[in-house]
């Protein structure tokens, strides 16, 4: 039997994802040249004469022509696109308070945001803040009085052009506070985009060190969403086939950045790997990596791609079956033996090493005051959900172990 396509895979896997009421975009296209089908997914959320909200990256999205395409498609549907926001970094608290001041004028309908994982959360924020009363620190986990967002978003079409975070599938916004030292999540099931459209051709010429990071950020993602306490059969056989596809192409894409059968599959996975964050959680790489990134500016994917091998060590004990598993699926094996797991793990460091990622955190020369305020503020949804329950104290104590 011929083996199928990726496409075809992924139609499969978008008929599960809904099958099984996983918590989901409504609207899921994958495959090359869907971004010609923007104006289908526009039409039903904004008809002719309103306006939508254009988020993209600062750079790229402009270089490559791709916010005038958006605006090509939006005009034959007689939408207006209105451009508020570049985004070059992840949102903060004062972008999010200045987009929707720039916005709110407009009155739009709808948000469409085209980039990587920053992009595409600062366009859930904008869509939130634009119906919802308050600053958007108001409502983030861990910092906010708000409990929750009292009305929905507006509708948002979530367009990634990097694979890895699956921000696309996801129920939340990472924002941060620089002055205020802190990475939290705006999280509501609402979030989630109205719809999600995926094209492998948006994400050629994807620069290496993007295309490492990423995809370490989405194994990541994939791993401990099989290993978290919040696991579930349903986002465990979704994980497992993203990270068969992440094992076979994330190599071949760092090293061709026009290879597209690599990029499509990496897409793939990405994709699958925000459906099982959203649906099952994660686990303590993310919750330290949120802390890097916050108090020490450490790239998400690259602080997930340092500390996944080392975190998978201290949880093994408690996750010793699941993580097998995985790891099985990571390496390609049909089942997994008494070997799987040191072999996964060493799988694992050998892509680091390929990728150009540190082996720890000692190139950072962290402190012991750094290493004290990273293990303060690593709490979270991610470290709550993680195997072996984590305190501040203990998550130093790892912590020294590896810086």
């Amino acid at each position: 039997m011929a083996a199928i396509s990726t496409r075809q895979k992924a139609e499969q896997l978008i008929e599960r994802i809904h099958k099984d009421q996983l918590l989901a975009p409504k609207t899921i296209l994958f495959g090359r040249g869907k971004l010609d089908q923007l104006g289908e997914l526009v039409f039903p959320l904004a008809w002719g004469g309103q306006t939508a909200v254009i988020i993209t990256g600062l750079r790229s999205a402009q270089k490559s022509g791709l916010t005038d395409r958006i605006e090509t498609l939006l005009t034959r549907f007689t939408v207006k696109g209105i451009r508020t926001a570049a985004v070059h970094r992840e949102p903060t608290v004062e972008m999010v308070a200045k987009g929707v001041e720039l916005a709110r004028p407009a009155k739009p309908k709808l948000v469409i945001s085209a980039g990587g994982g920053s992009v595409i959360d600062f366009g859930k924020a904008i869509a939130a803040m634009l119906t919802n009363e308050g600053s958007v620190e108001e409502y983030l986990e861990g910092v906010g009085t708000r409990d929750k967002l009292q009305n929905p978003p507006l509708p948002h079409i979530a367009i990634p052009t990097v694979a890895g975070t699956g921000a696309e599938m996801t129920k939340n916004a990472v924002i941060q506070s620089p002055e205020k030292g802190y990475k939290k999540s705006l999280r509501d099931d609402s979030l989630v985009p109205t719809a999600a459209l995926v094209d492998p051709l948006l994400m050629l010429g994807v620069a290496p060190h993007t295309t490492a990071s990423g995809g370490m950020d989405a194994i990541t993602q994939l791993i401990e969403s099989c290993l978290t306490m919040k696991r579930r059969r349903e986002t465990t056989d979704l994980a497992k086939e993203g990270l068969r596809l992440m094992r076979q192409s994330l190599a071949l894409a760092y090293e061709d950045a026009e290879n597209i059968a690599a990029r499509e599959q990496i897409a793939l996975a990405s994709m699958l790997s925000g459906v099982c964050l959203a649906n099952a959680g994660l686990a303590m790489a993310h919750g330290i990596a949120a802390a890097l990134g916050a108090l020490h500016e450490v790239p998400h994917g690259l602080a997930c791609g340092i500390l996944l091998p080392h975190t998978l060590r201290y949880n093994r004990s408690a996750c010793e079956t699941q993580m097998a598993d995985a790891l099985a699926a990571f390496l390609n094996q049909d089942r997994a033996t008494r070997s799987t797991i040191d072999e996964g793990i060493e799988a694992i460091e050998g892509l680091n090493r390929w990728l150009q990622i540190p082996a720890d955190l000692k190139y950072l020369g962290l402190s012991a005051e750094d290493i004290d305020r990273i293990a303060r503020a690593a709490g979270g949804t991610s470290m709550s959900a993680n195997p072996i329950p984590m305190t501040p104290e203990k998550t130093r104590e790892f912590l020294q172990t590896i810086a």
